[in-house]
């Protein structure tokens, strides 16, 4: 009975490990893009989201990173804001790079749960 204790010690242990190295690099993605906006933008950034979305085409999945933003800010101006949030994300080759390295295909910026304007 032992054996089967310390491997379910070690199974747990490694579960937990790898959680925490998943939170570890949320952790420092999201603290990567508040650093981004709060010395560039009026804009306040929220938090951002991880979709994986399966495609039935020869392309597989493809991962989005969707940029949460306060609507009240950017509501004078909508496209504008839009705009100036992609081609600051677009523009920073180290970001991108690093988002690249994360597995993300694709960058969208939302003021709302209803709607998402994707980086082209």
């Amino acid at each position: 009975m032992t054996k089967l204790n310390k491997a379910f010690q070690t199974f747990v242990l490694f579960v937990a490990m790898f959680s925490l190295a998943a939170m570890s690099e949320a952790d420092e993605l999201s603290t990567a893009l508040k650093v981004h906006f709060d010395n560039e933008s009026a804009l306040k950034y929220v938090n951002y989201e991880s979709i994986d979305q399966a495609h039935a085409d020869e392309y597989g999945s493809m991962r989005y990173l969707v940029m949460d933003f306060d609507l009240a800010l950017a509501s004078a101006d909508l496209q504008g804001s839009i705009h100036y949030i992609c081609s600051s994300v677009l523009e920073d080759k180290s970001l991108i790079s690093r988002l690249s390295a994360a597995g993300y295909d694709m960058v969208s910026v939302s003021f709302d749960r209803q709607s998402q304007y994707d980086c082209l």
